[in-house]
């Protein structure tokens, strides 16, 4: 349903009204709008409602009765505003909700006054329809009816929190004053399966939750690949195998590194006769049978052939060959103690520079890095305790914060934060999702409540509270920091009350019957 008429709509209409009225009167006066100035003129569209309302004799204000005013009718039909059953305004039906009240209009910017409005349910007094439920099936039929909340879908606090805000009013309460839940007896009470429990007082610290995910320490996590065109001709190891630092783990045979291989054995050979001749020159020099030239010439050969060594070499360790090897075959070596966590190198494979084969990871440490949402990174620093809680295996493990990056992922918005984990044992494995608690601060004393108690509804946090046998009644509490099983309640609830934990969810719904439909029951 469209909004009331506007005060000014309204206005117009019964200045249309008197006019008719007053006949000649009205027009041996000079037209106001003719003899006014602009800054007059703005001033009266500012100022569009007396300051002291009037009613008539029907009980509404005076400006907006139909009775006074026929001429309105057809304003406020045009803008859906009217009761067919009872012939007036829907806003000023007092047989349809007797709560409605016109001694105190709120006048608005652009002079037209608020509608009445129901505090208690956060909704236009006309539009309750938690005060007059028979409106239920009017809004309905409209096609206005929010069936989550029980609002008309017009004015639902719930789905339009920002026209609850913009009239100068709060969210209705919930659960609502003097709620409970009543069971019919004890037994009812033993079938529903309801177990209670104290809250308690002890040291808790403030914390955050957060995601993240397992890896393998970085810093100790080699990917063996190849560094040029080449075929695999041996395998030697597999995932799971654990290496020592040197042992071959893939074969590779390349044309490439054949002929390094060959220059850097012909260049050793070449260097051995060269030395062998310069010693010998010098022998002859000493003897007087040969000249300095000669043993110079002998030294630079010599050089020259170090040098076809050395630059043989160093291709071959660009290939990632060693010195041993010929015929084009190499192997790809682990480089320090570790396990095979990764193989894709198969006999008979050609590869490509950058193939990545074999990885090989040291695993007495691993990464925890977690995605921190940047606006609560600035309260994680080095050195703060975390557990962490790894999904599947529910391994359980202990550790500090490491590093806390200096800046904020673009997609995720969050920052990383990084938990190194030892892990002789090999229970954690890189890949797999962890939940974290990072304490941000020293334990305090705290009231707290199991997770499961925490129901939610409409906006609101509650517990339910017994308070007596097969009496409960929900209490909206402020809820604090949380841990993996429990809740900090920060205002609401005090230490030693007895609250439900199983069977809070039915509870809820009990108090949610009225619009329980599409989704109000989304409980923790």
């Amino acid at each position: 349903m469209r909004p009331p008429v506007l005060l000014a709509v309204a206005a117009a209409v019964s200045l249309a009204a008197c006019s008719r009225k007053d006949g000649d009167a009205k027009r041996a006066q000079p037209d106001a709008r003719e003899v006014a100035t602009p800054e007059v003129a703005a001033s009266a569209a500012a100022v569009a409602v007396p300051s002291a309302p009037k009613q008539c004799e029907h009980g509404v204000l005076a400006d907006q009765c139909t009775r006074c005013n026929p001429d309105l009718v057809a304003v406020f039909k045009e803008l859906g505003d009217w009761c067919d059953q009872h012939g007036v305004p829907e806003s000023q039906c007092l047989k349809c909700n007797p709560k409605l009240r016109f001694d105190a209009p709120v006048v608005k910017a652009a002079g037209a006054p608020a509608e009445p409005w129901c505090k208690e349910h956060a909704a236009p007094e006309a539009k309750c329809t938690k005060c007059n439920p028979k409106l239920i099936a009017k809004f309905i039929a409209a096609g206005d009816f929010c069936r989550e909340h029980g609002y008309p879908e017009s004015v639902c606090p719930y789905c339009h929190p920002e026209k609850v805000k913009a009239a100068g009013h709060e969210l209705p309460a919930f659960p609502e004053p003097g709620t409970k839940v009543r069971l019919a007896s004890a037994e009812t009470e033993r079938k529903a399966g309801i177990e209670t429990v104290r809250a308690e007082s002890r040291p808790f610290a403030r914390s955050i939750e957060v995601v993240g995910q397992l890896q393998f320490d970085q810093n100790r996590l080699s990917r063996l690949s190849a560094r040029g065109e080449a075929r695999v001709t041996e395998v030697k190891v597999d995932i799971g195998d654990a290496v020592k630092r040197g042992q071959p783990l893939v074969v590779l045979s390349s044309g490439p590194v054949g002929g390094a291989q060959s220059r850097l054995a012909a260049g050793k050979a070449r260097l051995e006769a060269a030395q062998a001749a310069r010693e010998r020159e010098q022998a002859l020099l000493a003897s007087g049978i040969s000249s300095r030239r000669d043993v110079e010439q002998a030294g630079t050969e010599a050089a020259a052939a170090k040098a076809e060594q050395d630059a043989a070499r160093a291709e071959l360790r660009a290939a990632g060959a060693g010195d041993a090897g010929s015929g084009g075959r190499y192997a790809l070596t682990a480089p320090f103690d570790g396990t095979v966590v990764a193989r894709e190198a198969a006999v008979g494979r050609a590869v490509g520079q950058g193939d990545i084969l074999v990885e090989v990871a040291d695993l007495r440490t691993v990464w925890a890095v977690l995605d921190v949402p940047e606006e609560q990174a600035s309260a994680v620093r080095p050195g703060q305790r975390v557990t962490l809680r790894v999904e599947g295996s529910g391994e359980v493990r202990e550790g500090r914060v490491c590093r806390v990056a200096a800046a904020v992922d673009p997609q995720t918005r969050a920052v990383r934060v990084r938990v190194d984990l030892p892990n002789r044992d090999g229970a954690l494995r890189g890949g797999a999702f962890v939940r974290a608690t990072i304490e941000l601060a020293a334990p305090r004393a705290a009231v707290l409540v199991p997770r499961g108690a925490v129901q939610r509804a409409q906006g609101h946090e509650f517990v339910f509270v017994r308070t007596g046998p097969g009496q409960y009644e929900p209490v909206s509490v402020q809820l604090g920091s949380r841990t993996a099983d429990a809740v900090e309640v920060a205002g609401g609830l005090a230490a030693g009350t007895e609250i439900v934990t199983t069977g809070a969810f039915l509870l809820k719904t009990e108090i949610l019957k009225d619009s329980i439909g599409a989704g109000c029951a989304d409980g923790h």
